[in-house]
């Protein structure tokens, strides 16, 4: 059903509200199993949501700074 929508897309018009916004987050050690994070991001362009991911990261982070570090990276790379 989704590859239906290929023709379909987003229009943004740029006025003076047209700023880009990006959060992250991450919960060091969430998964107490195996010990690995869930880093998670969002961009908003225009007061609209244009991006997000939440994914368990494939390594182990040795501190809450490291993961933290990841997550801003991912943000990073997603808003360029």
């Amino acid at each position: 059903v989704l590859k239906e929508t290929l023709n379909l897309g987003l229009w943004y018009l740029k006025g003076p509200g047209f700023n880009l916004k990006a959060y992250s987050d991450s919960d060091y050690v969430g998964c107490n199993l195996d010990r690995k994070s869930t880093p998670a991001g969002n961009q908003i362009l225009g007061g609209k949501l244009v991006c997000w991911s939440a994914k368990k990261q494939s390594s182990v982070a040795m501190s809450s700074t490291k993961a933290k570090y990841v997550v801003v990276s991912r943000c990073c790379a997603q808003v360029l």
